[in-house]
């Protein structure tokens, strides 16, 4: 393979992105202290996955491909290592702005382009991420480069390297090492290219399977007095057969575009593949089995999607008539609510990773010239520092709130009739900056961190990389922790935010015994659906 077109280039994105995907629960079990179920391999599958499907399929010249992939991908890019990789196949992409086609000389062009976009995307980079995977592959890949070369050997050059690189990322991230495992996205940058090598080799590979979370719908927000006004999404792969119509593919085109929009067809020898925005799958299913039966076959309501996009994303009833507005994620309906009666204006209701494209359609719903956002996810700050620089119609100020328990303690103590925007900012940075938050979790298998050991099934806090306390009594732990954190910082206000998997008489009896082993504080308890570990408390 000399030269790489469009057609070439969206295929060897999908084949890196179903690669990958075969690989992604191996990706994300290679877990990290402190917080042992990771999400880094979901992260990348959804984020490439859901930009390449906007990409449509009739488009071939590789500007074009490339200018659409770029921008689909930064807008659905969820999680630190989506953001990462977004930003890394943007960089590839806008090499191929202006070219017809790709050479070798190109491509690696294209590789040293999104590794810079990638580090540039992180404020801080660490070594021994996948930000190093990509850099040092792409580095050997440009100093072994002829001109003899074929984009092939390139791609299995990155392989190569990218391989060695991340069998070196525990020598230079110390908490690898302590866990006993490689950099989780540095293994997914090597699955992508080995996808990528798969298509150049010609290896078949099975076809996206969407093994993602699948949210849930409430069908109770419809009934019979409903309006169905947007129709359903409807696709099918029809195989043609010749005991059925002769198919004619201009007449086929004529017929169904009478029937709805955003007609997208495409045929290979016998298959027929359809996309189409209509009030009437019937008709269309009609249509098409006069051509030959389905291979498969899909109706989406989107009207239920546009409901359920819009619950996901609530205003505040009450109008902001202040300066700045505060946009914050929430990972539940309850906390989505407790926030907007906290005087939130916008909150993001996101049960998975937030994505770019949903903090701007946040951003969309404010009215005023300042936005501050709480991410609430250190997951989610990196997402929303792009929204950051792809917004224009406000001044966006992300803050460094990296748990729900940051924006609950900040939002009753905002000014919303402040004027001075450094001010607001300044207030809620040293709120956020005063507060100690510790989690506490429980370890799926053993590990070494440091000089201690965290056994099998111990429970343990910790704040950022400090372990405070190991035990194997969630109690324990949890009473322990909160008698040290208040002596040895001085806090009186003790917030412990729980989920499912503990229950509130397990809370209540930890702040109760607490309170009778001398712990002088004011107690709250907050329930959280999808809280990442068994339980979070914070510190005023």
């Amino acid at each position: 393979m000399k030269m790489i077109d469009g057609l070439c280039f969206r295929n060897m994105v999908d084949y890196a992105v179903r690669n990958l995907n075969m690989h992604v629960k191996l990706v994300n079990q290679l877990n990290v202290f402190p917080v042992p179920d990771g999400d880094t391999g979901t992260n990348m599958v959804t984020t490439i996955h859901k930009g390449l499907s906007s990409v449509d399929e009739t488009i071939v010249d590789l500007p074009s491909v490339s200018k659409k992939f770029a921008r689909s991908v930064v807008f659905e890019a969820r999680g630190n290592s989506g953001v990462i990789v977004s930003q890394f196949l943007k960089g590839i992409s806008e090499k191929f702005y202006d070219a017809d086609a790709a050479d070798s000389e190109l491509f690696v062009k294209a590789l040293e382009k999104g590794v810079l976009y990638a580090y540039s995307s992180v404020a801080a980079p660490v070594e021994g991420t996948m930000l190093t995977v990509m850099k040092d592959a792409t580095n050997a890949v440009k100093q072994e480069y002829n001109q003899q070369q074929s984009i092939s050997d390139v791609i299995n050059g990155f392989v190569i390297h990218a391989k060695k690189s991340l069998e070196n990322t525990p020598e230079l991230l110390p908490v690898l090492k302590d866990s006993g495992v490689v950099d989780s996205g540095g293994a997914g940058i090597v699955y992508l290219f080995e996808g990528m090598k798969k298509y150049l080799d010609g290896e078949p590979l099975d076809t996206f399977e969407d093994n993602l979370a699948v949210p849930s719908v409430d069908y109770d927000s419809f009934s019979t007095d409903s309006k169905f006004e947007f129709g359903y999404c409807t696709e099918l792969l029809v195989q043609l057969l010749n005991v059925k119509e002769a198919f004619d593919y201009d007449t086929f085109k004529s017929e169904l575009s009478s029937f709805g929009n955003s007609l997208v067809i495409s045929q290979e020898k016998d298959k027929v593949r359809v996309h189409i925005h209509t009030h009437f799958p019937e008709k269309v299913f009609a249509l098409c089995h006069k051509y030959g039966e389905f291979l498969s076959s899909k109706i989406e309501n989107m009207t239920v999607q546009h409901t359920e996009l819009t619950k996901r994303i609530i205003c505040s009833e009450s109008k902001n008539n202040g300066v700045f507005s505060i946009v914050a994620v929430a990972f539940d309906p309850e906390i989505q609510k407790l926030f907007l009666n906290m005087g939130a204006d916008v909150v993001i209701c996101c049960h998975e990773s937030v994505s770019t494209k949903d903090y701007l359609d946040a951003f969309d719903k404010t009215e005023t010239e300042n936005i501050f956002v709480f991410p609430n996810s250190s997951d989610a700050i990196l997402s929303a520092m792009q929204a950051k620089k792809l917004y224009q119609k406000a001044k966006v100020y992300v803050l460094n709130s990296r748990t729900v328990a940051e924006c609950y303690s900040a939002l009753p103590a905002i000014d919303f009739e402040e004027t001075n925007i450094e001010k607001v900012s300044d207030d809620i940075t040293e709120i956020i900056n005063n507060l100690y938050v510790v989690s506490i979790a429980r370890r799926k298998n053993s590990i070494r961190y440091g000089n201690q050991d965290i056994y099998q099934n111990e429970y343990y806090s910790f704040s950022g990389k400090e372990l405070i306390v190991i035990n194997e009594s969630l109690t324990q732990t949890a009473v322990k922790t909160i008698k040290k954190i208040v002596k040895s910082k001085e806090k009186e206000i003790v917030t412990v935010f729980y989920r499912s998997s503990v229950s509130e008489e397990k809370v209540n009896a930890i702040v109760e015994l607490a309170e009778k082993q001398g712990v002088c504080a004011e107690f709250f308890i907050v329930y959280t659906e999808n809280l990442p570990c068994e339980l979070t408390i914070s510190f005023e």
